[in-house]
């Protein structure tokens, strides 16, 4: 449930001199704490301070390999014809589409590479090679740096479908992470 509770001009001072004085003193730290829950996106997006952010979309080649990896029923030549019909070429994608061959692909090989653009994952196995401490593959790709956007595919489950395929690249296209 979404609290829509407003404060009365009032309330707001008082909360701005307490967040002044709580931020200076502790704004690095508030700010790690955002970024480690995953919500800085959102916070800044509130308070309407995404294009903080624009530099991240420039980091990376953005025609680059997008790289699809898990598990999927959906074959490659029909996530290819998604793709095709979106104006990529079928030489940008690199596909591991094989629950178990997850577990040994090379992630290592994408950080810090202007060869890649985006990884779209789908459900994958926890322990794979190149983890080290993080609870899976995709959050430490998430958390660490100098890997390209990852973009979890699938609404409820992270799950590969055409029409998730076909979403993730639209919203890649928009946000302009990529171009096709």
């Amino acid at each position: 449930m979404v609290n829509t509770e407003t404060l009365s001009i009032n309330e707001l001072q008082v909360l701005e001199q307490n967040l002044k004085e709580i931020l200076k003193d502790n704004f690095s730290e508030i700010l790690s704490r955002v970024n480690y829950s995953g919500q800085i996106v959102e916070l800044l997006s509130v308070m309407g301070l995404e294009n903080l952010l624009s530099y991240r979309k420039s980091m990376y080649n953005k025609q680059g390999k997008i790289v699809v990896i898990g598990q999927s029923e959906t074959k490659i030549n029909k996530l290819l014809a998604v793709a095709k019909g979106l104006g990529f070429d079928k030489n940008r994608f690199e596909f591991c589409l094989d629950y178990n061959e997850a577990k040994t692909f090379p992630y290592r090989k994408m950080q810090y590479s202007p060869k890649y653009s985006a990884v779209l994952v789908g459900a994958m196995p926890h322990s794979v090679k190149d983890k080290g401490d993080f609870s899976s593959m995709i959050t430490a790709m998430e958390k660490q740096e100098g890997y390209p956007p990852v973009i979890r595919m699938g609404s409820n489950e992270l799950k590969i479908t055409k029409t998730g395929f076909c979403n993730c690249l639209k919203n890649l296209l928009e946000q302009n992470f990529i171009i096709n």
